[in-house]
């Protein structure tokens, strides 16, 4: 443990660096945005857990106070007030293990996703709570539970994966789900894949799932040309996973470029868009749904980033996500300059449709933290420097 001599000298060797992206190559560095509120626990009260969550309007944050082991609570806040204002709070089973928050209009609860064991494995549950509490609707278990993005009518899709005895064999099932009661909205819908990984109806090989698991993507061999003993370039092909229709069917032109799409399938399941780093580790790209990569234009050279950093959060709106990627204080610039750039998550937002992808904002984080954003807001966890999970603050930000 450092001392608090070792810490004030490294804290004022930190604050007489400029922001990071001061380095040689940044002319005008971001301003770092101020939070607008923090939330903090009383003590002895407990703490922040991992998994919170904000309403589609960026209005409505739900957060989780437990101490690990004698209570568990649910507080609701109004962001749109100043300070936050909290609206409810209940408490809920201290023995789920909470993976994801889907926060309803104000009111109206929320829907909680969590496992009934720690098992990182374990399957899932969906459990409607009302404004007061009260679980209204229970649904599961499942694989995991997702929302397709851009879904106006307001799905909650449970996907369920049971392997079979040999290969790639395994059947999948996807249900859809009103978000907002938890009411079967269609049939289930399975699909089985053989020891190769091919689907018998359509015949295609599966590929992966995303839109939130309302999509398929599988890849049709091509025509075999019996005269010229050739095969045509494979096609690929979207199903639609709530009808068992084909949507689209075309050939493949970047077969590279598929197949390392494909990886990322695997990697992310259910996801519909990417952003990974690019062939020479230099920068990112932004790759949409079917493979088409753009480079994405960063404020501060790469050489300045932690690429373990990367994190994307995809949707609400269809074609948009939002990466962060944080300041490595010690990156080749700093190194040589001896000093340390100050750690920033920088936060960006991309529209796949038309390839931009733009600056929201710049937040100093002095230790690890967790964060959401909906619309125009953004809450990121503290998080403990100790601790597998949770966190003592909260801090809320307008992002631009």
């Amino acid at each position: 443990m450092l001392s608090g001599r070792s810490l004030a000298a490294i804290l004022g060797m930190l604050v007489g660096v400029s922001a990071a992206g001061a380095a040689p190559g940044v002319e005008k560095p971001p301003k770092p945005l101020e939070p607008r509120a923090s939330l903090k626990p009383a003590a002895g009260e407990g703490y922040f857990d991992d998994v919170f969550g904000l309403d589609d309007r960026g209005a409505t944050l739900a957060a989780i106070r437990e101490d690990g082991a004698t209570f568990a609570k649910v507080e609701l806040y109004d962001l749109t007030a100043t300070p936050p204002k909290q609206t409810a709070t209940f408490n809920v089973d201290k023995t789920l293990v909470p993976v994801r928050i889907e926060v309803l209009p104000p009111g109206k609860g929320l829907v909680l996703i969590a496992r009934t064991n720690p098992d990182d494995n374990a399957p899932v549950w969906a459990f409607l709570l009302d404004a007061t509490g009260k679980v209204s609707a229970k649904v599961g278990p499942a694989t995991t539970f997702a929302r397709p993005p851009g879904d106006a009518d307001g799905h909650l899709i449970a996907f369920d994966r049971k392997p079979g005895a040999h290969g790639a064999e395994a059947t999948y099932t996807v249900t859809p789900y009103a978000l907002a009661t938890l009411a079967p909205a269609g049939k289930p819908h399975a699909y089985h894949t053989d020891p190769a990984g091919d689907l018998k109806t359509p015949p295609v090989r599966l590929v992966g799932f995303f839109d939130g698991y309302t999509r398929i993507l599988g890849e049709r061999a091509g025509a075999y040309d019996k005269a010229a003993d050739v095969r045509d370039r494979p096609r690929k092909t979207v199903i639609d996973t709530l009808t068992g229709k084909t949507v689209s069917e075309s050939e493949i032109p970047d077969l590279l470029g598929w197949e390392v799409t494909g990886q990322l399938r695997r990697d992310h399941p259910g996801q519909s868009l990417f952003v990974d780093l690019n062939q020479d580790a230099s920068g990112v790209d932004v790759i949409d749904a079917m493979g088409k990569k753009v480079p994405a234009a960063l404020v501060a050279p790469f050489r300045l980033y932690d690429p373990k950093t990367l994190l994307v959060e995809e949707g609400p709106k269809a074609n948009h996500l939002t990466f962060g990627i944080a300041i490595d204080p010690l990156n080749p610039d700093a190194i040589k300059r001896q000093k340390p750039d100050l750690p920033m998550l920088d936060l960006y937002a991309a529209d796949v449709s038309d390839g931009s992808v733009s600056l929201r904002g710049r937040v100093f984080i002095p230790r690890p933290v967790t964060y959401r954003t909906r619309a125009d807001s953004l809450v990121v966890l503290k998080r403990f420097k100790s601790f597998a999970r949770g966190g003592d603050e909260l801090q809320v930000f307008d992002l631009r």
